[in-house]
């Protein structure tokens, strides 16, 4: 009996009835305002805090799970971006999660027993005006030395600064020195700031910041005491990264795109549990300026002499059709190693010509599975269809729910809209990570799905998911809300 069950499992038959016999349950919560910004859960509390905005106003609200009450927070002019952290109270104990943001001058907290705003830390920014019609998350929280308290990482035009927490509450800071890169179109400046990782990068078990220029890694160590230097070991790669400027895609350089390739880090990882950092490179090949397919190659890490050290050629790679975006490395199956997903979309004049006639689109949601090898295969072993749609007269794009969900074993679920008004849950496979057959709950969707948060509200291991629903709605009576779905 046993091995019937395992091979029906092999199968997906097993999962799928199981799935097919729960739905997800709902909880709806009502707002005063869209939620069309972002959402962040409060660590060890039932709390969410939820943004959202419109043409003239922008506005923060703290829900509370368990009785579905939410309440507004005013947002004084000066900030721009709000996060979660720990802070340290009179004898050095560690406060539960709160409000904390970051804006003008530096990072405020906000005080929920008197419901106001105060100046934690001063320290500069690479925001010193703000946007008065949005307020979004922004992740510049980070544990850096595993005290319980929060340190920030906040990104300046020439510097990134590390602020590390006391237990009496202060701050010690060290600016790390990288350039934002910038655009000068005419006299507007648009500047882009360098990715920074935050990992254990020379495996001394403490967390370092890492970045990339050129060809190169900057590395930033932390050391024992908890302080950054502030000059970076520059670590030569010799991957054939191209360079920050010629990677900059701008029109007017007289660049001919047809054959033109470029090759960019994607990402800096463990992807296959070693207690190792790996690297991603996105090899870009462009057959015109339109037409272009992606190709990501894997530099697996290794420990030589006490030192990380990437092999010059690739280990293993993924070649992929048109444009992928929001790459996920996520262990899907409890197998230890990190899988691949994304979605996708195949550029071309035909296709775009397509999509504006029809006001649709498709989109490939690609799945790769991460083998003992560390090889992806050659092929996705899954995929699913979702049709995006826009509007030419408002602009808008309504993307349309994809996410995935995790269980208590660590095996994920798809689960997937289908119209306006069924979501569909596609139960794990081990073989191809997903079953071919759904179950099918009916539920009002949101149309704009690209803020909706997956994180384990109530610490019961499995993942929930929350649905924000903002004014691109046709219904009043389903804008301004969030619906909680939880696994059965």
């Amino acid at each position: 009996m046993n091995y019937l069950i395992r091979s029906l499992c092999a199968f997906g038959l097993v999962s799928t009835l199981q799935s097919a016999a729960a739905e997800l349950s709902v909880q709806q919560i009502k707002l005063e305002h869209p939620a069309n910004g972002s959402v962040v859960k409060l660590k060890d509390r039932p709390l969410l805090l939820v943004s959202g905005h419109n043409v003239e106003h922008r506005w923060l609200s703290l829900v509370d799970l368990q009785n579905s009450q939410a309440k507004q927070i005013a947002i004084p002019k000066q900030l721009q971006f709000f996060q979660q952290a720990k802070l340290a109270k009179a004898g050095g104990a560690v406060q539960h999660a709160q409000l904390v943001a970051l804006g003008q001058q530096g990072i405020w907290q906000y005080d929920e027993s008197n419901q106001r705003w105060s100046l934690l830390t001063q320290v500069a920014s690479a925001y010193p005006v703000i946007d008065q019609k949005r307020f979004s998350q922004l992740s510049f929280t980070e544990d850096f030395n595993n005290d319980q308290l929060t340190d920030f990482l906040v990104p300046d035009f020439a510097f990134w600064h590390v602020l590390m927490q006391q237990k009496d509450g202060s701050f010690r800071q060290f600016s790390l020195p990288m350039d934002a890169e910038v655009q000068l179109f005419r006299e507007d400046p648009e500047f882009r700031l360098k990715t920074a990782y935050r990992l254990d990068f020379n495996a001394d078990g403490l967390t370092d910041v890492l970045f990339q220029r050129d060809d190169q890694l900057w590395l930033y160590r932390q050391q024992a005491d908890g302080s950054f230097s502030t000059q970076a070991d520059i670590i030569p790669l010799g991957i054939g990264l191209t360079p920050d400027a010629q990677a900059q895609q701008r029109s007017g350089d007289g660049r001919d795109y047809k054959g033109l390739t470029v090759r960019v880090l994607a990402n800096v990882q463990d992807l296959n549990n070693d207690k190792v950092p790996d690297l991603v490179v996105r090899e870009q090949h462009y057959a015109s300026a339109l037409e272009q397919k992606y190709q990501y190659q894997f530099h697996y890490g290794q420990l030589a002499n006490g030192k990380v050290v990437h092999g010059k050629t690739f280990d293993q790679q993924i070649n992929t059709n048109g444009v992928q975006f929001d790459v996920e490395y996520k262990d899907l199956d409890a197998d230890g190693l990190a899988d691949f997903y994304t979605p996708a979309v195949e550029l071309g004049i035909g296709k775009i010509v397509g999509a504006l006639l029809s006001g649709s689109a498709t989109v490939d949601w690609l799945f790769y599975k991460q083998r003992k090898d560390g090889s992806f295969g050659s092929k996705p072993v899954y995929q699913q269809e979702v049709e995006v749609a826009f509007s030419l007269s408002s602009g808008q794009t309504s993307l349309p729910v994809t996410a995935v969900l995790k269980n208590k074993a660590g095996l994920a679920s798809l689960v997937k809209a289908d119209g306006e008004d069924v979501l569909r849950v596609y139960a794990p496979v081990q073989a191809q990570l997903f079953s071919q057959k759904s179950s099918r709950q009916s539920l009002l969707m949101p149309k704009q799905a690209t803020n909706l948060l997956v994180t384990d509200l109530d610490g019961d291991g499995d993942d929930d998911l929350v649905l924000p629903y903002g004014l691109q709605e046709n219904k009043a009576e389903q804008r301004n809300q969030l619906l909680i779905l939880r696994q059965p």
